[in-house]
């Protein structure tokens, strides 16, 4: 049988959540509250009422349109996720667009589960870039670091992609939390902003939004005078016009029409958790 999740699954969650990512049992129930509340979780129940697998369902927004983010999949062992969650999906799908949701989203792990996803209608339209830099050095480089809040991080982030598909403050707000738990450094300045994790001599920026190229090499400058790190790992939109046309394109969002079809050329997915 397949329900929501009630506020007694939580623990069963946790469960399921830690060992299929790895959190912590209190990451895991940050974000399973938090970024995507225990009201918009499907869970699977075969015995005793405990949840055998989950797959959140999270209201986004894109423009004027209303979204759904599928994430956070996970189930028990002995559970065949690649024969539950089709069928699930493909519910959910005909449900959200009856109730006029425009589009649904998500980010398949490997390239076999973008190929299901296909016959269920999704489409890889919303790929990244893998772009690998070396930094230049500027001693007159400015920039803060761990001085952005997250109200103005949304802000900017949609200054620079006004067509972000975006969660509510409540729900960055953890993102945010658990992503500086994991070691991020935000290094920012009025023209852009850089979320990045140092891995040995390389800075790994998850996302990095500027108003244009010369504002991003600043924004990596600094990063360098502060961490030493000469190279730089930086995730783009493959639309997004910082860098555009180098690196390397990978796989990561596709999406699902709803009620019809809209272009899709400005679109910025990117999660981050």
């Amino acid at each position: 049988m397949v329900r929501m999740a009630a506020a007694e699954d939580l623990s069963a969650l946790v469960r399921l959540r830690s060992a299929r990512y790895g959190d912590t049992p209190a990451g895991a129930a940050g974000w399973l509250q938090n970024v995507a509340g225990l009201a918009h979780i499907f869970v699977l129940e075969k015995t005793q009422g405990q949840p055998e697998a989950m797959l959140a369902a999270v209201p986004v927004e894109y423009a004027h349109r209303k979204g759904i983010w599928f994430c956070g999949a996970a189930a028990a062992e002995g559970v065949d996720s690649r024969s539950f969650l089709p069928r699930l999906l493909s519910g959910c799908l005909r449900a959200f667009g009856a109730k006029e949701y425009d589009f649904a989203v998500l980010a398949p792990e490997n390239a076999q589960e973008a190929r299901d996803l296909e016959a269920l209608g999704f489409k890889n339209l919303l790929p990244m870039r893998v772009l690998q830099k070396p930094i230049r050095r500027n001693l007159l480089a400015q920039a803060e670091f761990d001085s952005l809040t997250v109200r103005h991080l949304l802000e900017m982030r949609l200054r620079c992609q006004p067509g972000c598909i975006r969660l509510p403050e409540s729900a960055m707000n953890e993102v945010m939390t658990q992503l500086y738990r994991r070691g991020l450094t935000v290094v920012s300045n009025r023209r852009g902003y850089g979320l990045y994790f140092v891995k040995g001599e390389e800075l790994q920026f998850i996302e990095l939004q500027a108003d244009n190229d010369s504002c991003a090499d600043t924004l990596l400058q600094a990063a360098r005078e502060k961490t030493g790190a000469e190279r730089a790992r930086i995730l783009l939109a493959e639309n997004q016009s910082l860098y555009l046309g180098a690196g390397r394109r990978c796989g990561y969002g596709m999406i699902a029409f709803l009620r019809g079809e809209f272009p899709v050329t400005d679109v910025y997915f990117r999660m981050l958790l």
